[in-house]
């Protein structure tokens, strides 16, 4: 089994609806990805809350049963006791240019050095969908050996 992160927008994307910025198929990518997930692989969040405390900001554990919000629920449901639920420590610092001791210098946005961290700590892939700055950042991805796993190259880029 292999370890994802999963950046915000993956299940925003599969939830649908008009605010997505994404076609039909990336949305299909987004779902298929995330039950994947679900089904097959260990997903990787942090200690603190902050992956977490992210999604709820966009996503509902009772809110309409769509795929994107199945998965947060999954996460907040079975985080202390499902064997393919993987619980990181990472360390935020107060150093703005990194953001978490266990980044290096950076220019990455702030909201998603979280995931950076726990994937480097995990050493798991990022699943994304629509964020650009995976793919602007891609030598520090390189640099890191961190993999990202883009979902919609075609919406993944400004």
């Amino acid at each position: 089994m292999k370890m994802y992160v999963v950046d915000t927008n993956v299940p925003i994307v599969a939830n649908g609806g008009d605010n997505i910025h994404a076609n039909e198929l990336c949305q299909l990518a987004c779902i298929k990805k995330l039950n994947h997930l679900v089904k097959s692989e260990i997903v990787a969040i942090d200690e603190t809350g902050l992956i977490l405390k992210e999604y709820r900001k966009h996503l509902s554990s009772d809110g309409p049963r769509k795929v994107g919000n199945q998965f947060y629920k999954y996460l907040l449901n079975h985080q202390y006791s499902h064997e393919r639920i993987k619980r990181v420590e990472i360390s935020p610092t107060n150093d703005e240019g990194r953001g978490f001791n266990e980044l290096p210098e950076n220019k990455l946005d702030a909201s998603d050095r979280k995931f950076l961290a726990v994937a480097m700590k995990a050493k798991a892939t990022i699943v994304n969908a629509t964020d650009s700055d995976w793919a602007e950042q891609a030598s520090l991805m390189n640099d890191l050996r961190v993999d990202v796993c883009q979902l919609c190259p075609e919406h993944a880029e400004r």
